[in-house]
């Protein structure tokens, strides 16, 4: 399964945002979400995130803090993005191939 993500700086906090589907960002199925994005990002705090629809709807964010107030005034859609695929292991930074 593969995921979107992003690193940001949310109110002078580093985090890590996953953008799953929109059913996911919520406790339950998106706990279990959290914990396989863990391991690919250790240092980090993550959040998952939907953003808002343009008709005008709020963005839906859950993590294991406070998301809603970190996330305020966040723009999701202006974030650089990039596929992590939760079916292989984490890149190891600084790790020497294995050949």
């Amino acid at each position: 399964m593969k995921v979107e993500v992003a690193i940001a700086e949310l109110k002078g906090v580093r985090v890590a945002i996953a953008f799953p589907p929109p059913a996911w960002v919520a406790p339950g199925v998106g706990d279990v979400l959290l914990e396989r994005l863990k391991p690919h990002f250790p240092t980090l705090p993550l959040m998952l995130a939907a953003p808002a629809h343009r008709s005008g709807g709020e963005a839906r964010v859950h993590a294991a803090f406070q998301a809603r107030q970190l996330a305020e005034g966040c723009d999701f859609a202006s974030l650089a993005r990039w596929s992590v695929d939760l079916g292989l292991p984490p890149e190891m930074p600084g790790t020497a191939p294995p050949f």
